[in-house]
């Protein structure tokens, strides 16, 4: 029974997100994101391997943090915009948990995705049955293939910095404009790579 949703067409799991997504999108209601985020928990224990469904209780983390800001932001400028702190509406509360449980669902159906999806399959399966064009689906390819080495060069340009003796924080953009400059020579490579397998501007194969 483990797994059993890797097991499944990653075009048709899609197809189920977004639709799923775009339902949910318009109905407006408390009990069913706690019914979906309820659910996409129980397929991702039931369904994936107990090391993905870990990763997912990781991802909550900061989705938590921001489900809770939305929560205070709908209790203080909800449906009783006036309401001090100590003086909550029932309304406002209704508000504020309304939008912090939507926050959890769309999350839980983007790592019931994510988390149980390789990306290749998914590529493939698009092509197979949504005839996807074979343009297209190389080009993706390329771009899946590639986030590994721009995690690696953008690693490897933090610490050329930090070897120089040049102090990097988080939030530097010096190895990120490291990093984009090496994947500008990457896309001109693959240009070439996509030419030579026929693959032409015109979408002409």
């Amino acid at each position: 029974m483990f797994n059993f949703l890797s097991k499944i067409n990653p075009f048709y799991k899609f197809v189920f997100i977004i639709v799923s997504s775009t339902i949910l999108t318009f109905l407006h209601f408390l009990w069913l994101n706690v019914a979906v985020f309820g659910i996409c928990l129980l397929l991702l224990f039931l369904g994936a391997p107990s090391k993905q469904f870990l990763k997912a209780l990781k991802f909550l983390i900061p989705v938590s943090i921001l489900a809770f800001s939305l929560f205070m932001s709908g209790i203080h400028f909800g449906v009783d915009a006036s309401s001090e702190l100590g003086s909550v509406s029932f309304e406002s509360t209704q508000n504020g948990l309304n939008m912090s449980t939507r926050v959890f669902a769309f999350a839980s159906l983007g790592l019931l995705f994510a988390l149980t999806t390789d990306s290749h399959a998914l590529i493939k399966s698009m092509q197979k049955e949504a005839k996807l064009p074979r343009k297209f689906a190389y080009g993706m390819l390329c771009a899946v293939n590639l986030l590994p080495y721009m995690k690696q060069e953008y690693q490897h340009a933090r610490l050329a910095f930090l070897v120089r003796g040049e102090r990097i924080h988080f939030f530097s953009l010096k190895p990120i404009f490291s990093m984009l400059v090496h994947c500008f020579q990457w896309s001109e490579t693959l240009s070439i790579a996509m030419f030579s397998k026929g693959f032409y501007e015109d979408g002409s194969i």
